[in-house]
C-alpha cells in the first residue's frame, strides 16, 4: 500500500469531478477493495472439505520428514 501511495502521490493525483482525492485513501479503497474480495474467495476455497483434506496432507508430509 505504501508504494501505492507514493506512486499515486508522486505522478497521478486522482480527480473525481472536482475533488482531488487523498493518495492514501485511493490507494486504501484500491487494494483494499480487491484483497479483501481475494481474502473472502480464498478463504471459501480452503474450507471445501477436499481442499482442507489435501492442505493437511501436505502439513503431515512435510513434517514427517
Amino acid at each position: 500500500m505504501l508504494s501505492g501511495v507514493v506512486f499515486f502521490a508522486a505522478y497521478a493525483p486522482v480527480t473525481i469531478g472536482n475533488k482531488t482525492i487523498d493518495a492514501l485513501i485511493y490507494s486504501v479503497t484500491y487494494n483494499g477493495s480487491y484483497l479483501a474480495a481475494e481474502g473472502i474467495i480464498t478463504i471459501i476455497v480452503i474450507s471445501i472439505p477436499s481442499v482442507k483434506k489435501a492442505l493437511d496432507y501436505v502439513k503431515q508430509m512435510a513434517n514427517s520428514r
